[in-house]
């Protein structure tokens, strides 16, 4: 059974809310290997046993962690993809991975952790390819159509580079802490699309 079936009531959603908040703010602090149940459950003010009943074992509750998290990041960036004008939408992106929902140090902390444990956990590998091919295709959808309509860098090719820049700040935020604020990163972002987009640059 999975920790989505075992929900069935609104206080025990709200439960699985706290325990997946305090999964993150350990696994920022302490990384995934540092991660124990015992200082999940302490976090979260319940007992080893709520968590091993909810979610079964430590390599599952990060897992469903990873799940959650991938899963907050697609219901923002789905809506900026639904824009009609095509530079909004890359616009879109590009701000949705800068927001304030997503965008946090903790977050940040949490996905590296994973993405440096890919190799070692084929199911972190699995989920963090899910989501980046998903995020990819939405890229290069918007990019084909802005190209389509006005011209620029192939498609693919453009995605890549305004992905590859957010990725690089993103590890910026991480590393640097306060001295690389989320303003800060998004403004070098969206400069680093003028670059690319010239002839649309005084309408980023």
């Amino acid at each position: 059974m999975t920790a989505e079936a075992k929900i069935t009531s609104p206080t025990s959603r709200r439960m699985q809310a706290r325990i997946i908040d305090a999964v993150i703010d350990t696994v920022a602090e302490c990384g995934i290997s540092g991660t124990t149940l015992a200082q999940v459950a302490k976090r979260a003010g319940v007992s080893q046993g709520v968590l091993v009943f909810h979610f079964g074992s430590k390599d599952a509750l990060l897992a469903e962690t990873l799940i959650r998290q991938n899963a907050d990041y697609l219901r923002l960036w789905s809506v900026a993809a639904e824009a009609t004008d095509p530079l909004a939408r890359v616009l879109g992106l590009i701000r949705a991975d800068f927001s304030p929902e997503i965008c946090t140090r903790r977050n940040l902390a949490l996905w590296f952790a994973f993405w440096g444990e890919t190799t070692a956990r084929p199911v972190y590998r699995r989920l963090c390819e899910e989501a980046e091919r998903d995020r990819a295709a939405a890229m290069v959808t918007a990019t084909t159509a802005l190209t389509d309509r006005h011209g620029g860098p192939e498609p693919e090719l453009l995605a890549r580079a305004i992905d590859s820049m957010t990725d690089g700040l993103w590890l910026q935020m991480h590393i640097h802490g306060p001295k690389m604020p989320r303003a800060r990163a998004l403004d070098e972002a969206l400069d680093h699309l003028r670059l690319l987009l010239p002839h649309l640059a005084r309408r980023i």
